[in-house]
């Protein structure tokens, strides 16, 4: 009895039984942009730093408010971070997850090039959310071909990428903008891949973003977030680790394990091991939101990031830009 007593004593006092601190993150669509996360949360990095991680779907918009009110702690909707903070709301983004869009623009079967998008009959393109990054995105995109996205074609809300691609199937809509790996997916439809954003625009998609208030009283809830979320981003970039990631990839994204497959080398490339990008990246995106009318005026990056706890953990892990 006494011995039981004693091994009772010492399991209630080992700190690897303590309750684990509930953490909220949002991110807006099953998209690659989460995935550095969603690695730390498969490998058990959250777990280490005493987070019992919970990922919310919440569209950007929506988690702007809810950030603020406390309802979560952190969001990957980085534009939606930046673009707020720029209009004086107290948020700030704290890490980039992905520095550029690994996104593609793509048709239904007949329409071929950017230049068939255009005709007597305006042709739809379905998107998952107005005014956040992938609707700017998609302006951005027909602007460089030479179209005026608010007169040549109709941009629409449609759903997430795996509806957005259904919709093309049915011909409800015509096009529609999806990340990797649903290229790979829209392919195996028959559509046509007209554009890839990547090769027409450098810009943050990723990031984690907080409440001012939050960076301020809890920068050890911050740091732990970040450290783990670091720890996922060199996890999936190292290609030893690919077929483990791959499972990861087909889970997190419903999809085969073949398509994941064939978009992991291509997916990795956006991941910027440092958890920043560059002062340039991130001033295109304010100017981007600027001529869109999303923001007014010049706005320096200090009010919009805040890298100070970054660069501690980097120092920590002995991590370089």
């Amino acid at each position: 009895m006494r011995v039981l007593i004693c091994l009772l004593f010492l399991f209630v006092l080992s700190p690897t039984v303590q309750a684990l601190e509930p953490v909220k993150i949002s991110y807006p669509a099953t998209s690659y942009t989460t995935m550095p996360i969603v690695v730390g949360l498969k490998e058990g990095f959250f777990d280490r730093e005493g987070l019992d991680l919970k990922l919310i779907r919440i569209g950007s918009t929506i988690s702007i408010v809810a950030v603020i009110n406390g309802e979560i702690d952190f969001t990957t909707s980085q534009g939606s971070i930046v673009r707020a903070a720029a209009r004086g709301i107290p948020v700030k983004s704290v890490a980039i997850l992905a520095d550029r869009p690994a996104y593609f623009l793509v048709a239904k079967p007949g329409i071929t090039s950017m230049g068939s998008l255009t005709g007597t009959d305006k042709k739809i393109i379905g998107i998952n959310t107005l005014g956040a990054s992938a609707h700017i995105i998609t302006k951005e995109v027909l602007a460089r071909y030479g179209l005026n996205p608010d007169k040549d074609v109709s941009i629409i809300v449609s759903g997430d990428q795996r509806t957005s691609l259904q919709a093309v199937q049915l011909g409800r809509i015509d096009a529609t903008l999806v990340s990797i790996p649903w290229q790979s997916e829209a392919k195996k439809f028959g559509f046509n891949i007209l554009a890839y954003a990547g090769d027409v625009l450098q810009m943050p998609l990723g990031g984690i973003g907080a409440a001012e208030n939050l960076i301020q009283k809890r920068p050890d809830l911050v740091k732990k977030v970040l450290r783990a979320t670091l720890k996922g981003t060199a996890f999936l970039r190292e290609k030893k680790n690919k077929k483990r990631v791959v499972e990861v990839m087909a889970q997190w994204f419903g999809i085969n394990e073949e398509i994941a497959n064939e978009s992991y080398d291509g997916m990795i490339l956006v991941y910027p091991s440092s958890g920043t990008t560059s002062p340039e990246s991130m001033r295109k995106d304010l100017e981007i939101a600027r001529k869109l009318g999303y923001i007014k005026g010049d706005v320096p990056l200090s009010q919009v990031v805040d890298f100070g706890l970054l660069r501690e953990i980097q120092k920590e892990l002995g991590i370089h830009d």
